[in-house]
């Protein structure tokens, strides 16, 4: 026997990356691939890195993140370390840890998962960068 199909009006089972709510944070666009799917307290992020840019040192003082590389290559900067990265690296980020990436000659494109999400419903960030103490905005994409 086939389970039925079982889909609640604020959950969906295929979409696009391009359908899925876009945020930018220090203006990097992120596609926020979770929202909807009924995982609450997972956050998942796709993101683009255009080549030479860098996401500048940061933590996030509770969610725990895994980020993986799928298309590209760079540096993933862990703490004082600067070390290569490329398609399917994968990078664990426990909270509290200063990270952040650097894209090399083509775009670095990764998903972030993390526990809990970082950015919550009401697009306030877990994200604090180390280089001023700010806390980053998120801001949502029209």
């Amino acid at each position: 026997m086939v389970a039925p199909e079982r889909q609640t009006e604020s959950q969906w089972n295929i979409r696009s990356i391009d359908e899925s709510p876009k945020l930018s944070l220090e203006g990097f666009v992120m596609h926020r691939i979770l929202d909807g799917s009924g995982m609450d307290g997972v956050g998942c992020e796709y993101v683009v890195i255009e080549p030479h840019r860098v996401l500048d040192p940061h933590i996030h003082k509770k969610g725990h993140a895994i980020i993986l590389v799928i298309e590209g290559s760079g540096f993933a900067l862990i703490g004082e370390s600067r070390r290569p990265i490329q398609k399917h690296s994968i990078i664990n980020i426990p909270p509290g840890t200063p990270h952040g990436l650097e894209a090399g000659d083509v775009s670095l494109v990764v998903y972030g998962f993390q526990v809990p999400g970082i950015i919550d419903n009401n697009n306030d960030a877990d994200i604090y960068f180390l280089q001023d103490n700010r806390k980053g905005e998120v801001v949502a994409c029209t």
